[in-house]
């Protein structure tokens, strides 16, 4: 297989098997990944390899790479590499599900966006959303909090939250459906101050994010945390802030941060009327340099939005009929489809079908990954 050239800037993906260009190398420039990309296959097909792959090319061309690691192996792949930092929830990062997205704007205004992370939250893991008498709880309870700040960068810890919460239903008892919604608050924030899920969230020291968008790859290995909604949790918080910085840094032609999500339908689920933040980077922020690579085992479970919206589409081998279905309707037209059924299904481990759909246009290729 050929090698990188030292003046060349793109992504050696591998080489490709089909029969017209046997052996030729198959290449990614990083401009197309501003688009955002998807790789889904079963485990164990090489989804991970090619993250990884794709992480240290860009990081040595001198991009921003964050990846977000639910199982610990991205971390344990690329540990020891000069470029890398390994960040683990609780240890050497600290978020806040109770702070603004930015240090501006109005403490009524950092309520708003307070809330809109916990809904999130909510329909991600819980398949539920805060009732309006709920909101206005919050609402009622976190604003005097922000009041009382010590400083920008201290917003209230969860537990100031609880304890509010608690006096709020305390002196509200006669008021229909207080106690039952002050409850239904708690019970979602009290595992956010226990255990190696408190360490992160209750913490009054939070993490600044500034360097994520300085060249190199940032792994976020949530792998510690215990349950699967503290994970998605980290990930949803992160993410938002990094929607929302990308923004404020401004207009780019290039590709300022590539954001990498494995089993991306935990945080950008097929949920009807619902829009991640994943989603939300993907529809808007190619304009600031910020994208997303998400992976998955089932494409059928991830956010149609983001297969939608990926230029850079990869797949590995596919067993689901559901999930074949749903690749091939975003990777080949209809008259092609049924030539390709058993490209997926017969994929070898490290081998995948590509297509490229950018204003270069890459046809579909099937490609053994570069090792």
């Amino acid at each position: 297989m050929s090698a990188q050239r030292p003046n060349d800037r793109s992504i050696l993906l591998g080489e490709s098997l089909s029969d017209h260009e046997r052996g030729r190398p198959v290449k990614l420039d990083p401009a197309w990944l501003t688009r955002s990309s998807v790789i889904v296959g079963k485990s164990g097909t090489g989804k991970s390899h090619d993250i990884d792959l794709i992480a240290k090319r860009l990081s040595d061309l001198n991009h921003s790479v964050v990846i977000l690691d639910r199982t610990g192996e991205h971390a344990e792949a690329l540990a020891g590499r000069p470029s890398c930092r390994i960040l683990r929830p609780g240890k050497e990062l600290f978020l806040s599900v109770l702070s603004p997205d930015n240090g501006s704007g109005s403490n009524a205004e950092s309520v708003e966006s307070a809330l809109d992370t916990f809904t999130h939250f909510l329909r991600v893991c819980f398949d539920d959303k805060p009732t309006p008498l709920q909101q206005r709880i919050f609402r009622e309870c976190l604003l005097p909090l922000y009041n009382h700040l010590d400083g920008p960068g201290r917003p209230p810890t969860v537990a100031q939250f609880i304890a509010t919460v608690r006096l709020y239903e305390e002196h509200s008892t006669r008021v229909h459906g207080v106690l039952e919604s002050c409850e239904s608050l708690v019970s979602r924030f009290h595992p956010l101050t226990i255990g190696k899920t408190g360490a992160v969230f209750n913490s009054t020291e939070i993490t600044s994010l500034d360097d994520f968008f300085a060249p190199g790859i940032h792994v976020i290995d949530v792998s510690m945390l215990l349950d699967e909604p503290s994970k998605d949790l980290v990930s949803q918080v992160l993410i938002k802030r990094l929607y929302r910085m990308a923004k404020d840094i401004g207009l780019t032609h290039d590709l300022r941060q590539l954001i990498i999500v494995d089993e991306a339908h935990h945080i950008a689920p097929n949920l009807r009327g619902y829009t991640s933040f994943l989603d939300y980077i993907s529809i808007e922020n190619r304009k600031y340099g910020q994208s997303v690579l998400v992976a998955t085992t089932s494409p059928a479970q991830l956010s149609e939005t983001l297969l939608r919206n990926a230029s850079v589409r990869i797949s590995h081998l596919l067993d689901d009929g559901e999930d074949i279905d749903l690749m091939l309707r975003f990777m080949v037209n209809k008259y092609e489809a049924d030539r390709f059924v058993s490209e997926f299904m017969l994929l070898d481990v490290g081998e995948a079908v590509l297509r490229v759909s950018t204003p270069v246009q890459v046809p579909v290729t099937k490609v053994r990954v570069a090792r």
